[in-house]
């Protein structure tokens, strides 16, 4: 009978005091809040790092678009009503570049006239579209109309244009402007260079593209 009341006694001994259960709780909510912002941390990682990898590969992508547009350059001719004369088209200044391209954004069998520029609220370079047809396409591409977005977010832009020289052996020069309806050909090259409008993490970029068709050979240089 003894023997029995002492194997009662301790099995009411075995198990957790209510203090003994408060604290075990209060670890177990310790580890996993710990762990909650351990996981926590790491998914804000993962998106800060799938947005710059996105934000990266969008620019990568606009840059080689950009490239292969100027690259594709096409010595584009309109005939001015006015004097009755053919010119080609190419406006390079060294903020802003107007062309005509073989390239279109739409893979579309067609030519298309492109604009470089800072954007109106200086958010970036914006860049414009329309399709190119026999007249002058420089006034289709400063209307509403046509079709505009945001290449460069945060930069600004500036160009310059290459001439070589084929008679003379002569060093290249890389000149600010480069008028078509004057010198009735295209540069052989365009650098495009990107700088961040303000101090941010962007860095600058450069593009130097290659004008494949850079002479026409049924136009002549304009005579005074």
């Amino acid at each position: 009978m003894d023997q029995k009341r002492i194997d009662v006694r301790r099995s009411l001994n075995v198990g957790f005091t209510l203090l003994e259960v408060l604290v075990a709780v209060s670890l177990s909510a310790l580890v996993m809040l710990v762990l909650s912002m351990g996981m926590n941390v790491i998914l804000q990682d993962w998106t800060r790092t799938g947005n710059h990898l996105d934000e990266s590969l969008d620019t990568v992508l606009t840059v080689l678009q950009i490239e292969r547009a100027i690259t594709g350059a096409f010595a584009h001719s309109y005939v001015d009503e006015k004097e009755k004369k053919e010119y080609v088209f190419f406006e390079g200044e060294e903020d802003k570049l107007s062309w005509v391209s073989t390239v279109s954004p739409g893979r579309k069998s067609r030519l298309t006239a492109w604009q470089l520029l800072l954007s109106e609220k200086e958010k970036g370079v914006e860049l414009r579209t329309v399709p190119a047809f026999a007249d002058n396409p420089m006034e289709r591409l400063e209307e509403e109309k046509a079709e505009s977005l945001l290449a460069f977010e945060g930069y600004k832009a500036s160009f310059e244009y290459l001439y070589i020289d084929d008679k003379f052996d002569s060093e290249n020069e890389w000149e600010d402007e480069w008028e078509g309806k004057k010198r009735q050909s295209l540069p052989n090259a365009v650098r495009l260079s990107l700088k961040p409008i303000k101090n941010n993490s962007k860095q600058p970029m450069e593009i130097i593209a290659m004008i494949l068709a850079h002479t026409h050979q049924t136009l002549q240089p304009v005579k005074p």
